[in-house]
């Protein structure tokens, strides 16, 4: 009886969670630093030898703390790409946590960051600010993204090495090629190793190494339908002492970086960001530089955020209403699986000023098709807005709704 009663007290004792964060610490993200910032990787440049260091000891993490591999050749993805007028090749790293929920774990929250930065004097690398300085010849780049690339690997080993497990299964992402135009990003949107059509949430962590005393950027906030996203990343930061600025869709920067590869594919996603610094793409840009501590801060925020994320019933999907080269759709619904296989999404809610509503859509529409296709079966909400987007700038787009047993087609127009 009292070996129950023990066992009993210990699990009432126990906290899961703040085991996991408490290996989030300052040191770890230290030592991810003085190695991925150090001038032995020649400040991991996409195509040169260093940044292969950079994958590798990526892979090597990742495997050690017991993640299973997510990409083409085991934990990574290789992908050629154009730039400076030659041809290179580079990898995404790329790594699972398997969900608990058996129905729930087909469906991922991805957490990434770019691992590369622009080389060293010699190498035709884009975006090497200021040049050379006494006789420091190699662009660190600690802060950027040494920082979201540490951040990541301290969250994924306190998944995985603790006893928190969500119910959806959580994806990471080290992105490479970033400096070159989103290059590794839009690759895996455009070739996803794991369903796209099935994430729900994609948090970026880019440049989060500097300026503590002011506030960091959280960019994207409301890019998903309805406030529980920007509840789950206010209470996160909140209880971290984390200081934030939100930002409904955009400041500065979430469209420079890789969450807008995901954000293009429908998928809500959210940036943090501890803003510009002098540094910034300049030789500069060292590891004794970091603010660790607030560093440590912002990686526990985004554990908390992707725990929550992960567990959150139903999903989060995309606000309609997030402007992505254009205007918002002004329309609010029900995502439908139809009898013809396809999906609809049924109108709850439609702006009269919007380029929908203008085209004649009323509540209790469904909407099947769009640009002369159906909607996919699978997040279909998500679907109309993402060929929404593509299609700003055309003359006019059909779209077909299904309206008391008839199906209409109606003519949208884009404000010019």
């Amino acid at each position: 009886m009292r070996a129950l009663l023990l066992a009993v007290l210990l699990c009432l004792q126990s906290d899961p969670i703040g085991d996991a964060l408490k290996t989030i610490d300052e040191a770890t993200l230290r030592a991810h630093e003085n190695f991925l910032a150090s001038d032995a990787l020649e400040v991991w440049a996409a195509g040169f030898p260093g940044n292969e260091k950079a994958v590798a000891y990526l892979v090597k993490e990742a495997e050690s703390y017991g993640l299973k591999p997510a990409g083409i050749d085991g934990y990574t993805q290789e992908f050629e790409y154009e730039t400076q007028g030659t041809t290179r090749k580079a990898k995404n790293v790329l790594a699972v946590l398997e969900g608990s929920d058996p129905k729930l774990k087909v469906e991922f929250v991805l957490i990434g960051g770019h691992l590369d930065h622009v080389g060293r004097l010699g190498q035709a690398v884009a975006g090497q600010k200021d040049g050379a300085k006494n006789g420091d010849e190699i662009w660190n780049g600690a802060d950027d993204n040494g920082s979201g690339t540490s951040a990541i690997l301290t969250v994924a080993r306190a998944f995985a090495q603790g006893k928190v497990r969500p119910k959806r299964t959580i994806l990471f992402a080290w992105w490479n090629a970033e400096e070159a135009g989103l290059k590794g990003s839009a690759w895996w949107a455009g070739h996803p190793t794991r369903p796209i059509e099935k994430v729900t949430y994609c948090l970026n962590l880019d440049m989060v190494g500097r300026n503590p005393e002011r506030p960091m950027d959280v960019e994207g906030v409301k890019n998903s339908e309805g406030d529980a996203l920007e509840r789950i990343i206010t209470a996160a930061c909140e209880t971290e002492n984390l200081r934030i600025t939100k930002y409904d869709h955009t400041n500065e920067a979430m469209f420079r970086s890789d969450g807008v590869s995901l954000l293009r594919q429908g998928v809500p996603a959210t940036m943090f960001f501890t803003y510009w610094h002098a540094d910034y793409h300049a030789v500069g840009d060292h590891a004794d530089k970091i603010a660790y501590p607030n560093l440590a801060k912002i990686a526990r925020a985004a554990f908390r955020i992707i725990r929550e994320t992960a567990d959150l019933e139903p999903g989060l999907r995309i606000n309609p209403d997030t402007p992505l080269g254009g205007r918002p759709l002004g329309v609010r619904g029900e995502d439908l699986a139809l009898e013809n296989g396809n999906g609809g999404v049924k109108v709850s809610y439609v702006s009269p000023e919007g380029a929908l509503g203008k085209a004649g859509l009323l509540t209790n529409d469904t909407i099947v098709g769009f640009r002369g296709k159906p909607l996919a079966a699978v997040r279909p909400m998500a679907d109309l807005w993402k060929r929404a987007q593509e299609s700003r700038g055309e003359a006019t787009v059909a779209m077909d709704v299904l309206r008391g047993g008839e199906t209409k087609s109606l003519s949208v127009t884009w404000a010019r």
